[in-house]
């Protein structure tokens, strides 16, 4: 499948998003340097990855300077090199990129809906609420009330859209429902990662076990399984490199924004769906203590809260109403286990759907202290093992009737 056919007719850049281009290509050049020199490397409790709020402390640190990373007893990474690994890693940051542009309005539904049919009660509740008496002009509309109940309706309201039914099974009515919506909203650009992955597979096969995969069906299933991989990995590496200043407590962010040759580029991120400009260091060695600093995009800030990125905080929508018991972050005793939140519904879809897979058991999974170690997300995901031993997966053959995640097909 062609790009452009993502987005419609492909048109030359002007000087202006050629410009963005190259910061955006910086912005990756930024992320590389933090994944091998960052004393802060990759935090556990980012509240935009996988498992938001479980505080464990820290992930081991990504592997270090090549080519000492290679001697960590790493499974099939004997023949990286710096090359490989940027393949790797700049191809699947760029697409995340993409992702989180082309799949935003699929998640800001609920948003999109509220709006039109003047649901204010929904946005305010569903909104980032020390934001509002600034930003939000219909606050003072609405009464305390109002203001403060979050019950069964808002959580029906959320229903209604497709991927916040994430964690529905998928042989239930409204299950069924669910995969056809994927159809349209995942389906363009999830084939595209798949089939780019048979053609890379068909040209150049890689595979440093020297044998398939047992969960293969075909020898180039193989390649489409890397790239989205790669993708996953990406996903949950990105977001660990970002301050996010307006939602935290530093709205000056960190200390290289008083710099006066910074860069920025503006991005919509995969998982938080807002338009964002990042903030980006001229020295990348302002970053070996700093996360890059990325807040609303200032091209919002007089809209008085009628944009996107005042009006709707997915995760709070996830951890306060969809899933409470597995997500609260003071929920010590029944969160082990919470599956993929509603952003890995894209993998989900595309590995079912193309590769007749589905995830491998245990894979998110985040035990109790003290055996953190033995988590797949805390150790294969939080050093980026896919960047090295691009035959990493964490897939098993899909079996109708289970939650794969939840059950060990032999």
């Amino acid at each position: 499948m062609a790009m452009d056919a993502l987005s419609g007719n492909s048109t030359l850049p002007d000087l202006g998003e050629l410009k963005e281009v190259l910061n955006m290509q910086y912005l990756v050049r930024c992320l590389e340097w933090m994944y091998f020199h960052a004393d802060d490397r990759h935090r556990s409790e980012e509240q935009a990855n996988l498992f938001r709020e479980m505080r464990y402390g820290r992930y081991p640190s990504e592997r270090r300077h090549f080519p000492k990373c290679l001697s960590e007893g790493i499974p099939g990474a004997e023949k990286a090199t710096i090359d490989s690994f940027r393949d790797l890693f700049y191809r699947a940051m760029y697409r995340l990129l993409i992702a989180g542009a082309v799949l935003a309005g699929a998640y800001l539904d609920p948003l999109f809906r509220a709006r039109e049919e003047g649901n204010d009660g929904f946005l305010l509740r569903n909104g980032y609420v020390w934001y509002e008496d600034e930003c939000w002009e219909k606050i003072a509309e609405i009464d305390d009330e109002e203001r403060d109940r979050r019950d069964d309706a808002d959580r029906a309201y959320v229903r209604k859209t497709a991927v916040y039914n994430y964690d529905v099974e998928d042989w239930s009515e409204i299950g069924e429902w669910k995969y056809g919506q994927y159809e349209s909203i995942f389906g363009p650009f999830a084939s595209w990662i798949v089939e780019d992955g048979r053609k890379r597979q068909r040209d150049e096969p890689r595979n440093s076990a020297g044998a398939e995969p047992n969960w293969a069906e075909a020898s180039e299933d193989v390649g489409a399984v890397r790239e989205l991989m790669l993708l996953m990995v990406a996903y949950d590496h990105f977001n660990g490199k970002l301050e996010n200043g307006p939602r935290q407590s530093n709205p000056l962010g960190p200390e290289y924004m008083q710099n006066q040759d910074n860069r920025t580029v503006s991005i919509i991120r995969f998982g938080v769906f807002h338009v964002e400009q990042i903030t980006m260091p001229s020295q990348l060695s302002d970053l070996k203590t700093d996360l890059l600093f990325a807040e609303f995009h200032p091209a919002f800030a007089d809209s008085m809260g009628k944009w996107i990125p005042y009006q709707f905080d997915i995760w709070r929508t996830i951890t306060e109403i969809l899933e409470p018991a597995h997500r609260w972050q003071y929920n010590w005793w029944n969160r082990e286990n919470p599956g993929p939140p509603p952003m890995m519904q894209l993998w989900h879809f595309a590995l079912r759907k193309y590769l007749n897979l589905g995830f491998k058991y245990r894979t998110f999974w985040m035990p109790r202290r003290p055996d953190i170690w033995d988590c797949i997300w805390w150790k294969d995901v939080g050093r980026g093992e896919v960047f090295l031993n691009p035959d990493w997966a964490v897939v098993q053959k899909h079996q109708s009737g289970v939650i794969s995640w939840d059950h060990e097909v032999s």
